[in-house]
């Protein structure tokens, strides 16, 4: 069984709007076409939602979710193959299965993304 942990820290307001916080001194901020303001802080540590009025639908994405909802959403942070590129986002469903491979053997791999990482390999078969 899958322990349910939070992988993507996220709410959608009203008008649609997608707010996310990636880490734990991150804020996300929108006000809303109703006029509302809505936060978003925490990242992976807590997810703390601040909002003018409680009406935000929580996007999250967990470890429990469809591997598909989790092979769109997440991303892994990339400078390149040389580490010579601006920072960019590269959604897991994006990558090309060397770096997969390259991103394995990091020696401070987190348990659940080398899990996240293993079922795309998984996946592509």
């Amino acid at each position: 069984m899958i322990k349910k942990e939070l992988l993507l820290s996220r709410i959608q307001t009203p008008d649609g709007t997608i707010i996310c916080s990636r880490a734990m001194d991150d804020l996300g901020e929108h006000t809303d076409k109703n006029g509302h303001y809505y936060g978003l802080e925490g990242g992976l540590a807590y997810q703390k939602v601040l909002y003018d009025k409680k009406d935000y639908k929580d996007a999250s994405i967990y470890t429990t979710d469809d591997f598909n909802i989790i092979r769109e959403n997440i991303v892994w942070d990339t400078y390149g193959v040389d580490g010579d590129e601006e920072l960019r986002q590269v959604k897991i469903k994006d990558l090309a299965l060397d770096h997969i491979e390259n991103i394995l053997i990091l020696p401070s791999l987190s348990a659940v993304f080398e899990n996240i990482l293993l079922s795309e390999v998984e996946f592509r078969k």
